[in-house]
């Protein structure tokens, strides 16, 4: 996911630069937590790559289950549990768009 590489990047920046005397994170070190939170959004393995459920992602369990791409195509978004809800709106703008004019916004 190009959000968490951008924000590992980030980070290992920021550390050079706290290395280097930067106060930024020492004054702000709540810049750090949220870019651990979103480095921690990279996934290991894309959910299309097979219909194994053998994963330990709960996600993509439940789209195997459904026999779904992925939550996009859900019927029961609105009432998800296992979504946060700023990925709610994410799947939801990716129905309302379809996948190639999605992805284009982040190239």
């Amino acid at each position: 996911m190009k959000i968490a590489a951008l924000a590992r990047q980030l980070l290992d920046e920021l550390k050079s630069a706290q290395d280097k005397d930067s106060e930024l994170l020492r004054e702000s070190p709540e810049i750090k937590t949220i870019l651990k939170k979103l480095i921690v959004l990279e996934c290991k393995n894309f959910c299309r790559e097979d219909n194994e459920k053998s994963s330990t992602c709960h996600i993509k369990i439940c789209c195997v289950e459904r026999k779904i791409t992925g939550c996009w195509e859900c019927l029961d978004i609105d009432s998800c549990k296992k979504l946060k809800p700023q990925f709610i709106r994410n799947n939801k703008k990716l129905k309302k768009l379809g996948i190639e004019e999605y992805i284009k916004q982040y190239e």
